[in-house]
Formats: structure tokens, sequence, C-alpha cells
């Protein structure tokens, strides 16, 4: 889930309410590049019985050139390396946000910082703010529709990040602070063969099978990849699961928090690989 420190739609009380309401049991707040909204989670979390588990979601790109994003889980929030690498790459966020704006004047898209900012009401620069600041110029209908049209990826505005981290140091940094890595929706990747190397030999700890854009197809692609992993190597892998969740109406329609879960038994896994 993405709250207001990044770029989703309601603070991270209002989501602990939420996955209360919803009758979820344990979640994570997975924000881009900041651990800001975890403190306020967890505090709210604990009023309603909810295990809360911290959590960040980071950037990275594959040597195959694929954008890949890592999930890390049960950190220490307080790591000073780890708040160091990820404010750099907040920084590398502003940058990429200047970059667009500009791409925008290019097009001729009445489209400045202020426009942006409106809608910046946390720690990072994301795509989905200028695509609200683009639907309130009309220049789009929808968030979705912004995406397609001019900030998906090879779209117009389209700026790829820069100095990004690979899948293994991201992996790397995350259990350096105390957490687990998992790779997020893969299906977006086509990247298996990669995925199995981080596992096998950079240490990932976990594939994110279960996700809102994850068919049942998908689903069982992921869980016998994990197995296949897992006899090769003789590790356990955790298999992780996300509605992420930055509004209903945020670019796919209709689904609210609770929708899309993570079976219990797998949950457990994970809860139990923190507390060791």
């Amino acid at each position: 889930m993405h709250s207001t420190y990044s770029d989703g739609s309601y603070d991270p009380a209002a989501l602990m309410k939420k996955c209360a309401d919803a009758g979820l049991t344990a979640v994570s707040l997975t924000d881009h590049d900041t651990t800001g909204g975890l403190k306020e989670a967890s505090s709210e979390a604990e009023k309603y019985g909810i295990h809360f588990i911290p959590g960040i979601e980071l950037s990275t790109r594959s040597k195959t050139g694929r954008s890949v994003d890592i999930l890390g889980y049960g950190f220490n929030e307080e790591d000073a390396e780890f708040q160091k690498t990820i404010a750099y790459y907040r920084s590398m966020r502003k940058g990429r946000m200047e970059e667009m704006i500009r791409k925008c004047h290019e097009l001729g898209l009445d489209i400045e910082w202020q426009d942006v900012l409106v809608h910046v009401t946390g720690h990072t620069y994301s795509r989905p703010h200028m695509a609200k600041a683009l639907v309130d110029k009309g220049y789009a209908e929808t968030v979705a529709d912004a995406f397609d049209r001019y900030i998906g990826y090879n779209k117009p505005l389209y700026v790829p990040k820069k100095e990004e981290l690979s899948p293994q140091q991201a992996i790397s940094v995350i259990q350096k602070a105390g957490g687990l890595a998992v790779v997020a929706h893969p299906v977006f990747y086509n990247l298996d063969g990669e995925i199995a190397d981080w596992a096998e030999n950079a240490g990932l700890d976990g594939i994110e099978v279960y996700h809102r854009d994850h068919s049942e197809e998908a689903v069982a692609r992921f869980s016998e990849l994990a197995d296949r992993i897992e006899k090769k190597s003789g590790r356990s892998l955790l298999r992780s699961g996300g509605s992420d969740f930055h509004h209903e109406s945020f670019g796919r329609e209709g689904e609210e928090i609770g929708v899309t879960k993570l079976p219990v038994r797998e949950a457990k896994k994970i809860i139990e690989s923190l507390s060791k």
C-alpha cells in the first residue's frame, strides 16, 4: 500500500482504518523511497489490533534495462546507512520530475512546478503526481488516461530514472538494515531467469506471488518459479502479496482495500521469518 508520504491518496492513519474496516489482520505500508509514514501507520494499526510490518518500495533497474521494484519488509527504519541511501534516491526523483516538466513545455502543455507540487503530500515525487496535474489542466480525463497518453513507458513525457540501484544492490541495502527483500509484481517484467539468479546468488528472500494484477495463471506461474528456485538452491523462498493500493479509483477502477489478500499461511511464514 502507498500513503500520502509517496503517491497514495490517504494518510497512514486513514489507511489503517480502512484496513481495519476490511477485516485485515496483517499489513505493511510500502511507500516509495521513504519511511516517513511508518510510525503513524504502526501506531494506528496497534489501536485496531492489526499486525504491522514496516515496508518500503525501492526502484531498481536490471542488467537488461528493465525497471524492477524491490520491496523491503521488517527492516530497521532507523538504520543510518539505509536512510542515507533512500534520501539520495528521493533526490533523483526530484530531478526526474523537473525533466518531465521541461518535456511538458516542449509539447506545449501548460504544466508548472506548482501544478505538480499541489499533489505532493509527502517525501517523494512520482509520476501519479504529474498525472493528476495533467488531469487538473484538462490534458487527460483520468490518471490512467494520463499514463496511457503521456507518462507511461516510452510515452511523450516518460523520463527513465537515473542512477538507479540494481536489484542486487537493493536486496543488499534492505538486508543490511535487517529486512527481507521481495521482488514486487513480477508479472510486469518477464524476468523469471533473472529473479531466479537474484534468489540463488544475491539472497532475494521472496517473490510477490499474489498481486492485484496477477491472474490465476500468474499466481501459479510465480508459485512454481519459487518452487523451482527452492529445489535448485535449497533455500526457502517467501511468497508475499500486495494490493498495491493507492486509491479506489487510482488507475484501476473499483478495487478497495481487502479485495486482494495474501493467504494466511504465507503471511505467517513472513512474520516468522522476521522474528528470527
